[in-house]
Protein backbone atom coordinates (compact mmCIF):
# COMPACT_ATOMS: atom_id res chain seq x y z
CA UNK A 1 0.00 0.00 0.00
CA UNK A 2 2.81 2.92 0.77
CA UNK A 3 4.50 1.36 -2.58
CA UNK A 4 0.58 2.38 -4.34
CA UNK A 5 0.53 5.66 -2.70
CA UNK A 6 3.57 6.86 -3.31
CA UNK A 7 3.91 6.06 -7.17
CA UNK A 8 2.34 8.59 -9.71
CA UNK A 9 1.38 12.37 -8.20
CA UNK A 10 -1.00 12.72 -5.81
CA UNK A 11 -0.86 16.26 -5.19
CA UNK A 12 -2.24 16.66 -8.79
CA UNK A 13 -4.62 14.08 -8.20
CA UNK A 14 -5.82 15.44 -5.47
CA UNK A 15 -5.83 19.22 -6.15
CA UNK A 16 -9.75 19.46 -6.85
CA UNK A 17 -10.52 18.27 -3.16
CA UNK A 18 -9.56 21.78 -0.83
CA UNK A 19 -13.38 22.72 -1.22
CA UNK A 20 -14.27 19.28 -0.18
CA UNK A 21 -12.51 19.97 2.98
CA UNK A 22 -13.82 23.46 4.00
CA UNK A 23 -16.95 21.93 3.37
CA UNK A 24 -16.58 18.87 5.89
CA UNK A 25 -14.47 20.93 8.19
CA UNK A 26 -17.76 23.45 8.16
CA UNK A 27 -20.33 20.60 8.67
CA UNK A 28 -18.55 19.22 11.83
CA UNK A 29 -18.97 22.67 13.29
CA UNK A 30 -15.07 23.29 14.23
CA UNK A 31 -14.33 25.31 16.89
CA UNK A 32 -11.11 27.25 17.68
CA UNK A 33 -8.67 24.68 19.91
CA UNK A 34 -10.66 21.04 19.66
CA UNK A 35 -8.65 17.98 19.26
CA UNK A 36 -8.77 17.52 15.36
CA UNK A 37 -7.14 13.73 13.90
CA UNK A 38 -6.94 13.84 10.14
CA UNK A 39 -6.84 10.13 9.13
CA UNK A 40 -5.14 9.05 5.78
CA UNK A 41 -4.65 12.62 5.43
CA UNK A 42 -2.71 12.80 1.94
CA UNK A 43 -1.17 16.17 1.25
CA UNK A 44 -2.52 17.93 4.22
CA UNK A 45 -5.60 19.45 2.37
CA UNK A 46 -8.13 18.76 5.62
CA UNK A 47 -5.43 19.12 8.18
CA UNK A 48 -4.35 22.21 7.00
CA UNK A 49 -8.29 23.52 6.27
CA UNK A 50 -8.86 22.63 10.09
CA UNK A 51 -5.56 24.09 11.45
CA UNK A 52 -6.10 27.68 9.97
CA UNK A 53 -9.56 27.38 11.51
CA UNK A 54 -7.73 27.58 14.44
CA UNK A 55 -7.73 23.81 15.77
CA UNK A 56 -5.06 21.50 17.12
CA UNK A 57 -4.25 19.02 14.10
CA UNK A 58 -2.31 16.14 13.75
CA UNK A 59 -2.63 14.51 10.16
CA UNK A 60 -1.64 10.48 10.25
CA UNK A 61 -0.73 9.08 7.24
CA UNK A 62 0.34 5.84 5.87
CA UNK A 63 3.09 6.88 3.01
CA UNK A 64 5.73 8.97 3.98
CA UNK A 65 6.11 10.68 0.95
CA UNK A 66 2.42 12.01 1.27
CA UNK A 67 3.64 13.46 4.42
CA UNK A 68 6.40 14.82 3.26
CA UNK A 69 4.36 16.81 1.15
CA UNK A 70 1.65 18.02 3.87
CA UNK A 71 4.79 19.31 5.29
CA UNK A 72 5.97 21.07 2.13
CA UNK A 73 1.78 22.55 1.90
CA UNK A 74 1.64 23.74 5.15
CA UNK A 75 5.09 25.76 5.08
CA UNK A 76 3.49 27.38 2.36
CA UNK A 77 0.00 27.91 4.24
CA UNK A 78 2.44 30.40 6.82
CA UNK A 79 1.46 26.89 9.16
CA UNK A 80 3.85 25.38 11.78
CA UNK A 81 1.71 23.74 14.25
CA UNK A 82 0.37 20.73 12.68
CA UNK A 83 1.71 17.34 13.99
CA UNK A 84 2.51 14.75 11.17
CA UNK A 85 2.17 11.22 12.04
CA UNK A 86 3.30 7.90 10.04
CA UNK A 87 0.68 5.55 10.54
CA UNK A 88 -2.53 2.97 10.06
CA UNK A 89 -5.86 3.88 10.49
CA UNK A 90 -6.21 0.12 11.05
CA UNK A 91 -4.41 0.55 14.28
CA UNK A 92 -4.32 4.32 15.57
CA UNK A 93 -1.13 5.33 17.95
CA UNK A 94 -3.59 7.47 19.85
CA UNK A 95 -4.90 6.39 23.36
CA UNK A 96 -8.87 5.84 23.69
CA UNK A 97 -11.05 9.35 23.38
CA UNK A 98 -8.73 11.90 22.73
CA UNK A 99 -10.05 13.24 19.83
CA UNK A 100 -12.62 15.72 19.67
CA UNK A 101 -12.80 15.49 15.95
CA UNK A 102 -11.85 12.93 13.72
CA UNK A 103 -11.76 13.32 10.05
CA UNK A 104 -10.88 11.75 6.54
CA UNK A 105 -11.22 13.37 3.04
CA UNK A 106 -11.41 10.07 0.50
CA UNK A 107 -8.74 8.56 2.86
CA UNK A 108 -9.51 5.80 5.26
CA UNK A 109 -12.25 4.77 2.68
CA UNK A 110 -8.99 2.89 1.26
CA UNK A 111 -8.39 0.79 4.49
CA UNK A 112 -8.40 -3.15 3.79
CA UNK A 113 -10.51 -3.52 7.12
CA UNK A 114 -13.36 -1.58 6.76
CA UNK A 115 -14.73 -2.40 9.93
CA UNK A 116 -11.73 -2.09 12.26
CA UNK A 117 -10.65 1.08 10.63
CA UNK A 118 -14.20 2.21 11.41
CA UNK A 119 -13.92 1.20 14.83
CA UNK A 120 -10.23 2.85 15.32
CA UNK A 121 -11.51 6.25 14.15
CA UNK A 122 -14.71 6.00 16.80
CA UNK A 123 -12.06 4.36 19.74
CA UNK A 124 -9.79 7.38 19.65
CA UNK A 125 -12.81 9.71 19.32
CA UNK A 126 -13.89 11.59 23.01
CA UNK A 127 -17.62 11.08 23.84
CA UNK A 128 -19.85 13.52 21.84
CA UNK A 129 -17.05 14.11 19.37
CA UNK A 130 -17.92 14.32 15.71
CA UNK A 131 -17.17 12.49 13.05
CA UNK A 132 -16.82 13.40 9.44
CA UNK A 133 -15.83 12.17 6.26
CA UNK A 134 -16.26 12.36 2.17
CA UNK A 135 -16.41 9.54 0.23
CA UNK A 136 -17.20 7.86 -2.89
CA UNK A 137 -20.71 6.88 -4.09
CA UNK A 138 -21.06 3.25 -4.98
CA UNK A 139 -23.74 4.00 -7.95
CA UNK A 140 -21.73 7.06 -9.55
CA UNK A 141 -18.41 7.41 -11.63
CA UNK A 142 -15.91 6.73 -9.19
CA UNK A 143 -16.72 3.13 -8.19
CA UNK A 144 -17.40 2.56 -11.96
CA UNK A 145 -14.33 3.58 -12.61
CA UNK A 146 -12.93 1.00 -9.99
CA UNK A 147 -14.87 -1.58 -11.25
CA UNK A 148 -13.32 -1.96 -14.84
CA UNK A 149 -9.96 -1.78 -12.86
CA UNK A 150 -10.47 -4.42 -10.95
CA UNK A 151 -12.15 -6.89 -14.08
CA UNK A 152 -8.78 -6.61 -15.35
CA UNK A 153 -6.31 -6.56 -12.34
CA UNK A 154 -3.45 -8.95 -12.98
CA UNK A 155 -3.00 -8.86 -9.21
CA UNK A 156 -6.12 -10.03 -8.14
CA UNK A 157 -9.25 -8.39 -6.24
CA UNK A 158 -7.84 -5.58 -4.08
CA UNK A 159 -10.24 -4.96 -1.22
CA UNK A 160 -8.50 -1.45 -0.42
CA UNK A 161 -9.61 -0.26 -4.04
CA UNK A 162 -13.34 -0.45 -3.67
CA UNK A 163 -14.19 2.86 -1.96
CA UNK A 164 -17.78 2.65 -2.39
CA UNK A 165 -17.73 -0.13 0.83
CA UNK A 166 -18.35 3.41 2.20
CA UNK A 167 -20.84 4.56 -0.54
CA UNK A 168 -24.17 4.49 1.04
CA UNK A 169 -25.66 6.01 4.06
CA UNK A 170 -27.04 2.04 4.77
CA UNK A 171 -23.24 0.97 4.50
CA UNK A 172 -22.37 3.70 6.25
CA UNK A 173 -24.44 2.94 9.31
CA UNK A 174 -23.93 -0.73 9.38
CA UNK A 175 -20.03 0.23 9.67
CA UNK A 176 -20.58 3.18 12.54
CA UNK A 177 -23.45 1.75 15.06
CA UNK A 178 -22.06 3.93 17.77
CA UNK A 179 -21.95 6.69 16.18
CA UNK A 180 -26.11 9.02 16.57
CA UNK A 181 -27.54 11.98 14.67
CA UNK A 182 -25.65 11.10 11.52
CA UNK A 183 -25.96 13.47 8.84
CA UNK A 184 -25.20 12.91 5.13
CA UNK A 185 -25.12 15.47 2.06
CA UNK A 186 -24.06 15.20 -1.48
CA UNK A 187 -22.04 17.10 -3.60
CA UNK A 188 -19.67 16.72 -6.81
CA UNK A 189 -16.30 17.85 -7.84
CA UNK A 190 -16.38 18.74 -11.30
CA UNK A 191 -12.50 18.50 -13.55
CA UNK A 192 -12.06 20.42 -16.37
CA UNK A 193 -10.47 18.27 -19.09
CA UNK A 194 -10.83 18.50 -23.03
CA UNK A 195 -11.87 14.82 -23.55
CA UNK A 196 -12.23 11.45 -21.57
CA UNK A 197 -9.45 10.56 -23.32
CA UNK A 198 -6.80 13.05 -21.90
CA UNK A 199 -8.29 12.27 -18.25
CA UNK A 200 -7.27 8.45 -19.27
CA UNK A 201 -3.80 9.82 -19.95
CA UNK A 202 -3.74 11.62 -16.75
CA UNK A 203 -4.73 8.81 -14.89
CA UNK A 204 -1.74 6.46 -16.56
CA UNK A 205 1.17 8.67 -15.86
CA UNK A 206 -0.43 10.34 -12.47
CA UNK A 207 -2.75 7.34 -10.34
CA UNK A 208 -0.55 5.34 -8.31
CA UNK A 209 -2.88 2.25 -8.46
CA UNK A 210 -3.60 2.38 -12.28
CA UNK A 211 0.10 2.73 -13.04
CA UNK A 212 1.10 -0.49 -11.05
CA UNK A 213 -1.82 -2.31 -12.49
CA UNK A 214 -1.33 -1.01 -16.22
CA UNK A 215 2.89 -1.49 -15.90
CA UNK A 216 2.23 -5.22 -14.70
CA UNK A 217 0.01 -5.99 -17.75
CA UNK A 218 2.60 -4.31 -19.95
CA UNK A 219 5.14 -6.40 -18.19
CA UNK A 220 3.07 -9.62 -19.14
CA UNK A 221 2.89 -8.42 -22.47
CA UNK A 222 -0.57 -8.69 -22.42
CA UNK A 223 -1.38 -5.23 -24.78
CA UNK A 224 -4.90 -5.97 -25.78
CA UNK A 225 -6.23 -6.38 -22.01
CA UNK A 226 -4.96 -2.52 -21.56
CA UNK A 227 -7.20 -2.08 -24.41
CA UNK A 228 -9.65 -3.54 -23.35
CA UNK A 229 -9.14 -1.26 -19.75
CA UNK A 230 -9.29 1.69 -21.58
CA UNK A 231 -12.02 1.54 -23.86
CA UNK A 232 -14.08 0.43 -20.84
CA UNK A 233 -12.83 3.10 -18.58
CA UNK A 234 -13.37 5.96 -21.44
CA UNK A 235 -17.12 4.05 -21.82
CA UNK A 236 -17.54 5.03 -17.88
CA UNK A 237 -15.89 8.41 -17.77
CA UNK A 238 -18.24 9.20 -20.73
CA UNK A 239 -21.50 9.20 -18.93
CA UNK A 240 -19.98 11.67 -16.63
CA UNK A 241 -18.51 14.36 -19.20
CA UNK A 242 -20.11 17.35 -20.49
CA UNK A 243 -19.12 20.69 -21.28
CA UNK A 244 -15.26 19.93 -20.39
CA UNK A 245 -16.03 18.98 -16.92
CA UNK A 246 -15.90 15.07 -15.65
CA UNK A 247 -18.15 15.01 -12.70
CA UNK A 248 -17.54 12.90 -9.28
CA UNK A 249 -20.22 13.27 -7.18
CA UNK A 250 -19.67 12.01 -3.45
CA UNK A 251 -21.02 11.94 -0.44
CA UNK A 252 -20.30 13.35 3.10
CA UNK A 253 -21.14 11.71 6.42
CA UNK A 254 -21.18 13.72 10.07
CA UNK A 255 -21.87 11.95 13.17
CA UNK A 256 -21.70 12.29 16.82
CA UNK A 257 -20.39 9.52 19.09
Amino acid sequence: MKQIWSMGDYKSRGQYFPPVSAQLVNLVQLKPKEMVLDVACGYGNTAITACRKGAKVTGIDLTPKLLMLAREEEKIAGLSSINWKEGDVENLPFEDETFDIVLSTFGHIFASNQSLAAKEMVRVLKKGGRLGFSSWPSELLSERLSDVISKYNPFGETKEFKPGSWGSPDKIKRLLPELKELFFERGTIEIPCLSPNHYWNDSTHKAGYLMRIIGELKFQNKYDIIEKVRKEYLDALESYFLDNRLRFGYLLAIGKK
